[in-house]
């Protein structure tokens, strides 16, 4: 590791150590907001229950470990715990039946209109005109809509398949990061019952169909860095993270995030065509895509240029009043301008200008510190909430949801406290791969920064956490 690369693993692994604690300080507080208005018997029956489900997870966990150490095959191991995920999340379907609201309700309404020929769904002034990153999920639900007369069932069974199929994924790359079979076991254990993992199985997002794509692209661009494949399989890498990107469009930041380790680690001929290759392999199926549907007359608007311009996501992220969430303010902003794109724009600008300017600095840091912790502090990344349309944070109601949130944000907790302790007895200089997890976890950082903030915005990498965690027994004994 020379001296530039050995700078940049300390800068990082200190940053991700700051930018951590504060997560793990605003998790710590969702717990309390979690149980701020109910009574305090409802507060110890919560304990109690989640007590419960850690008892019965560690013991299996512990038995797990037992079974590795006993010589019990490892590939059976992970059959099972591959089993195991996959029943987890069909029980968690089956008991949650509460139907989609909000946007999602909106998306899986346009897919059955699509299904029906209706393409205006595309057009003028209706939601997936104003956001046409969503249209792929949209034609996707419509592609159900066809087939099958009740299409919820459907979709969420294909989501707790391509979940089972992630937590597979996070075994294989588990593997590449650390070259050891336990290690890999347990980090694909904690994979299988990670709550939000189960949770948005019953949700209608495009996340649930993003984050294989997602973690096939990453695993073939880290089996080509160790040179364990030709470097033709970019070209996967790429087209993976491509289809990736038309469920979820945000895979630019992974793109950056390569690149950006490309210039840092391996900037050599074979990394800048490694670049080269994977930003034409990911960016000819997605403008390949747009224009069929253009040319098709399915969609009237590119997928980024919208009827609403993507900077009132940014103007509603400056909004300190709502901590940078969606707030009605800044959503009447389209309305006001009768849909004109470019006076939507100037007045955004002007707007995001003038917060930006005349707020004091200590303020606005302030706003952005707390903006980053909210981003990141909740256990469930709000999947609770979009399963079961139940908001339990300051709720004087107990539910259910109440006791899931709390574990849920106990999990979460003890999941970065591992991540803490692996930044102190991990040297970066010899696993320089993880330090490609940490520049993807702060790009997703920095972007949901500047723009609209939502705990479910996170999800979608929130198996990094899981990957640069080490969930073993032996945590704490001194390292030899």
């Amino acid at each position: 590791m020379n001296f530039i690369e050995k700078k940049y693993s300390t800068f990082m692994n200190i940053l991700l150590k700051v930018l951590l604690f504060l997560v793990i300080l605003g998790s710590l507080a969702m717990c309390v907001l979690n149980f701020f208005h109910i009574p305090f018997i409802d507060i110890i029956i919560s304990v109690l229950i989640t007590l419960l489900l850690f008892t019965i997870f560690a013991s299996i966990f512990y038995f797990i470990n037992k079974a590795l150490n006993k010589g019990f095959s490892d590939k059976k191991l992970l059959i099972i715990i591959l089993f195991f995920a996959f029943l987890l999340r069909l029980i968690w379907i089956l008991a949650i039946n509460v139907k989609p609201f909000s946007d999602f309700e909106t998306i899986l309404l346009s897919g059955q209109s699509f299904a029906a020929g209706n393409f205006s769904v595309f057009k003028g002034t209706s939601y997936l005109a104003r956001y046409p990153h969503l249209t792929i999920t949209a034609i996707y639900f419509g592609l159900f809509a066809k087939l099958f007369k009740n299409v919820l069932m459907p979709i969420k069974i294909v989501n707790i398949i391509l979940s089972t199929i992630s937590v597979y994924i996070i075994y294989l790359i588990s593997m590449e990061l650390y070259k050891e079979k336990k290690k890999s076991i347990n980090i694909t254990y904690m994979a299988a019952i990670f709550p939000p993992f189960i949770f948005f199985n019953s949700v209608l997002c495009s996340e649930n169909l993003a984050i294989p794509f997602f973690l096939g692209s990453l695993y073939l661009f880290i089996l080509i860095l160790k040179n364990k494949i030709s470097l033709l399989w970019i070209i996967a890498s790429g087209v993976l993270l491509s289809i990736g990107n038309l469920f979820r469009m945000v895979a630019a930041v992974i793109i950056v995030a390569y690149i950006f380790y490309i210039l840092v680690y391996n900037l050599n001929k074979k990394g800048i065509l490694i670049s080269l290759l994977i930003v034409i392999s990911f960016a000819v199926p997605f403008y390949s895509t747009n224009a069929l549907l253009l040319k098709l007359n399915i969609t009237e608007y590119s997928f980024w240029h919208g009827r609403e311009p993507g900077i009132t996501s940014i103007l509603k992220g400056t909004n300190i009043n709502s901590l940078g969430m969606w707030n009605v303010e800044d959503s009447k902003i389209p309305d006001k301008y009768h849909f004109d794109y470019d006076k939507i724009q100037s007045a955004s600008l002007a707007i995001i200008k003038e917060r930006l300017t005349t707020t004091p600095f200590y303020k606005l840091a302030g706003f952005y510190i707390v903006k980053f912790i909210a981003q990141w502090s909740s256990g469930d990344f709000a999947g609770l909430f979009w399963a079961t349309g139940v908001t339990n944070i300051l709720s004087a109601t107990f539910t259910m949801n109440t006791v899931l949130f709390f574990y849920s944000e106990v999990f979460y907790i003890i999941l970065l406290l591992l991540v803490y302790k692996q930044l102190f007895r991990m040297k970066q200089e010899q696993n320089k791969i993880l330090n490609l997890l940490y520049i993807i976890f702060c790009g997703f950082g920095l972007l949901y920064l500047i723009i609209e903030q939502q705990p479910r915005y996170g999800f979608i990498i929130a198996w990094v956490f899981l990957l640069i965690s080490n969930p073993s027994f032996d945590l704490f004994k001194k390292k030899k």
